[in-house]
């Protein structure tokens, strides 16, 4: 879904804008990036010129054969990848510290020792009830645009031995997506992703805007999950269509007429000539059609006279929604990896009570809470940098 792109944050001070996490995590994200190109280049793995990407830049690599290179790379040393394998309990040695960990696989129960144990399962994002208890009850039943596999084991694990969880942290990484009965099949998850929705306005069903759409999809799926019924309204005209709406949001892979695909596979939607045809189409999906047009009317003039006064404010991009035809949207938030984890240090130790660490164990990726808050700043770039940290603290 990534493309392969590997980017981050441009700078300290933009990183802090626009993750939204802790200063101190996504700053080592930010600081072991270079160590992580560096690696890259150094297992030959092709890698495109320098991209613009959000808020900083990055590359594209072929992660296929990264990932590959990897495998490779621990059975040259000796090394094992078990697939078909999970981890029942750590194990602790004598002081509390962790020694290794209890797997079952088909073969049965093997005790792995080894004086570092790497918590990196992505996330919790495949557990409704973990989604429901640290993100919000309507997100007990949002759509999953990920691997189904990754659901919390790692924070289940580390909790049974007294590790902290970043409780206060309920964001995540998804996007708005249209409804579709074909959801699951994963060619979908890019092809119905609203990624335009930066450049329209979002209602929810009392008819209001509830979030500065303009900072990005991926922000504005977090804003959904706690609206009425985790669904909204998304709305936009033939400029955006024509500008944003048809383009391809990932280099290399072709464009979509987002609406045209969203409609094709079940989607709610309709083009609307005028506000009257709105204002019915609203009516008709459970939405304060009357309500709705008012919002669109307001936010209209102040985009143009008095943007200033906005709430929400519009930081991106203001520009009024007033050229017919109109395209609404119904869309709700899909999942694809979470922010909140377990608390970490800077060298990706687990903290236990009292934010001491707990010898032994780490955690990179997602499984390491507080990188991210409400924003977004590379994915791969926080698997990979705090996977580098990591196996420094580990000794490499």
């Amino acid at each position: 879904m990534s493309g392969g792109i590997l980017w981050t944050s441009s700078s300290d001070e933009r990183m802090q804008l626009y993750g939204g996490g802790s200063r101190l995590l996504g700053n080592v994200v930010r600081r072991a990036y270079p160590e992580a190109i560096s690696w890259l280049k150094r297992q030959g793995i092709k890698m495109s010129g320098a991209r613009k990407v959000l808020s900083g830049f990055g590359y594209q690599i072929d992660i296929v054969e990264y990932l590959e290179e990897c495998r490779r790379t621990v059975e040259r040393t000796e090394g094992y990848v078990v697939c078909g394998t999970s981890v029942q309990s750590l194990l602790k040695g004598r002081s509390g510290e962790i020694v290794g960990v209890r797997t079952v696989h088909s073969d049965g129960a093997v005790d792995v020792h080894a004086p570092y144990t790497l918590l990196a399962t992505g996330g919790y994002q495949g557990s409704a009830e973990l989604r429901a208890r640290y993100i919000h009850e309507n997100a007990r039943n949002m759509l999953v645009r990920a691997n189904p596999h990754s659901s919390g084991d790692a924070i289940e694990l580390a909790l049974a031995v007294g590790a902290q969880t970043s409780e206060a942290n309920r964001g995540f990484y998804g996007h708005l997506v249209s409804r579709s009965p074909s959801w699951g099949d994963e060619r979908f998850f890019s092809l119905l992703a609203q990624y335009h929705s930066e450049h329209g306005l979002l209602f929810n069903e009392n008819g209001y805007r509830f979030c500065d759409e303009s900072t990005g999809d991926h922000n504005n799926a977090w804003w959904t999950v706690f609206q009425p019924n985790a669904r909204a309204l998304l709305l936009w005209d033939r400029r955006v269509q024509d500008r944003y709406a048809t383009a391809s949001s990932i280099p290399g892979q072709p464009g979509h007429d987002k609406f045209n695909v969203a409609m094709d596979h079940g989607g709610e939607g309709r083009i609307c000539r005028d506000h009257a045809d709105l204002l019915a189409f609203a009516n008709s999906v459970g939405f304060d059609g009357e309500r709705l047009i008012e919002s669109l009317a307001d936010f209209n003039i102040r985009a143009e006279t008095a943007w200033e006064t906005l709430v929400p404010p519009r930081t991106e991009a203001c520009r009024p929604l007033n050229q017919p035809d109109f395209y609404a949207l119904v869309v709700y938030p899909s999942i694809t990896y979470t922010f909140g984890g377990l608390t970490i240090d800077a060298n990706t130790r687990v903290l236990g009570p009292e934010a001491v660490p707990i010898t032994g164990l780490l955690a990179a990726g997602a499984d390491a809470g507080d990188v991210y808050g409400q924003g977004y700043a590379g994915g791969l770039a926080q698997a990979m940098s705090l996977g580098i940290v990591a196996a420094a603290t580990a000794g490499w």
